[in-house]
């Protein structure tokens, strides 16, 4: 008798977290949870499920065995919480000047974060919560991405920056310092496993030029660039190698595979009516949908503006003060 024919997993959304940085000083940061199949939202997370605040000025979250670990910058903690249930399961304390920026978890004994303050990434054990090593890199690390046992480090340098440090894991050592352009801050893995450097050049100059460089973990050099103006910021890479991207003017769009820009895919006029500017991005690859965060004057509450991929807008949720990154849930 024949095996029966096993069906194929459905993959789907289970929310979108958004991570609300709140004010500096204030220790008014929040988590807002969005369910895509309801419109069900909850604006304070974090609070309603804990009966207390996240902390000062959430920065990030990654994603891992259904726990959301949190860089909480000037409370110097990753906290976790089960991304079921939003209860707070532990805290890793970093310790004066911690400062955590982003998060890599590579398994479940070895996790990593930037420490902005301390020029370093920090080893911790995302299972036992507790610091391993720290590794020296360069001047005010910003984002990190993984490939091929590497991890690579923009070091923003306060935005004089221009390199890229790249730890291998064997050794738990940087191997090699790469340069880009002025003001690297984001990391991301392609499909095709290149690493993309995000910088974001001089924001005192408003002709500054600065853009995406493709680094082959490899090799470990830059094998392609593209130049863009306008202060890109926070991206979103599709599974079809499209990248939508925050610059000053809104949303931009790239095709990675042909390297054609629209620098205004979306006004920023369009989300935000009192600035003209985005300020996070998400795209889910199952709805084709992308999430963009509307700070509003960063004193209020702000929101969260869902497109179509083709930069038709659909609707909007709200959120609590300043929705620095867009989370998908899956």
């Amino acid at each position: 008798k024949e095996n029966p024919v096993e069906p194929p997993i459905q993959f789907s959304t289970k929310g979108i977290f958004v991570i609300n940085e709140g004010l500096y000083g204030q220790n008014n940061s929040e988590i807002t949870y969005y369910d895509p199949s309801t419109g069900n939202v909850i604006t304070n997370f974090y609070s309603s499920k804990n009966g207390k605040v996240l902390g000062d000025n959430a920065n990030s979250m990654f994603i891992f065995q259904d726990k959301g670990y949190i860089a909480v910058d000037a409370s110097n903690k990753i906290e976790v919480i089960d991304l079921k249930t939003g209860k707070s399961i532990g805290v890793l304390d970093l310790g004066t000047g911690g400062s955590p920026r982003e998060i890599f978890i590579l398994n479940s004994s070895r996790g990593f974060v930037t420490s902005f303050s301390k020029h370093s990434v920090i080893e911790f054990d995302p299972s036992q919560l507790k610091i391993t090593r720290e590794i020296p890199v360069g001047e005010y690390p910003e984002g990190i991405g993984y490939a091929n046992n590497k991890l690579f480090i923009a070091n923003s340098k306060l935005g004089s920056g221009n390199s890229v440090s790249v730890i291998d894991l064997s050794t738990n050592s940087v191997i090699k310092t790469i340069n880009v352009r002025q003001n690297p801050r984001f990391v991301t893995v392609t499909n095709d496993n290149k690493v993309i450097i995000g910088c974001s050049g001089d924001f005192m100059s408003p002709t500054s030029i600065a853009g995406l460089f493709i680094i082959d973990p490899n090799s470990l050099n830059v094998v392609d660039s593209i130049l863009l103006a306008y202060h890109p910021q926070d991206i979103a890479l599709t599974k079809t190698n499209i990248v939508y991207y925050i610059n000053d003017r809104g949303v931009g769009k790239i095709n990675l595979t042909n390297k054609q820009v629209d620098t205004v895919f979306i006004a920023g006029n369009r989300i935000n009516d009192i600035y003209g500017i985005a300020y996070s991005i998400a795209y889910d690859d199952l709805s084709e949908r992308l999430y963009i965060g509307n700070p509003k004057n960063f004193t209020q509450n702000g929101e969260v503006q869902i497109f179509n991929k083709d930069g038709n807008f659909i609707k909007k949720f709200d959120t609590k003060i300043n929705p620095g990154a867009i989370y998908i849930y899956r």
